[in-house]
């Protein structure tokens, strides 16, 4: 195994789920008892929310990576993370855009450069299962 395919295996790793509610507990709490979530609290949540299973729950994380874009501070961690996201969305395109917008704010960030082959590796492995899977089809239509 590569240095990349470890780091694709802990990409695509699901977090666990009594780490979900435990974060959701926290990030609620503070939305609820303070005016505005602090940006450590809002972080943690949305990193295990990108990591989840669920398809909406990673959705949610990437709307709160979104709204911490906007907030100023330190953007480069919550693009990267952005790009997680999109990366286990399956939306290759959208993530690798993240990647390339990370390497703008910092050209040698090794991190956005391993991810970014590792997309670019998932892509091109999922269109060949995907012709794969087409070209059987066509074989059984004709067949």
């Amino acid at each position: 195994m590569t240095e990349l395919d470890d780091i694709a295996e802990d990409l695509d790793a699901p977090c666990d789920e009594k780490d979900i509610i435990e974060h959701e507990k926290l990030y609620t709490e503070e939305l609820q008892t303070k005016p505005v979530v602090s940006t450590r609290t809002q972080f943690g949540y949305a990193y295990v929310l990108v990591k989840s299973t669920f398809d909406n729950d990673i959705r949610k994380g990437i709307r709160l990576f979104e709204e911490l874009c906007q907030s100023g501070v330190d953007q480069r961690d919550f693009v990267y993370y952005l790009a997680v996201g999109h990366y286990r969305l399956h939306d290759y395109t959208t993530a690798i855009k993240y990647c390339e917008r990370v390497l703008e704010m910092e050209p040698s960030n090794q991190q956005a450069t391993q991810l970014r082959e590792i997309i670019k590796k998932k892509r091109k492995k999922d269109a060949m299962i995907g012709a794969a899977v087409l070209g059987g089809g066509a074989v059984a239509l004709t067949g």
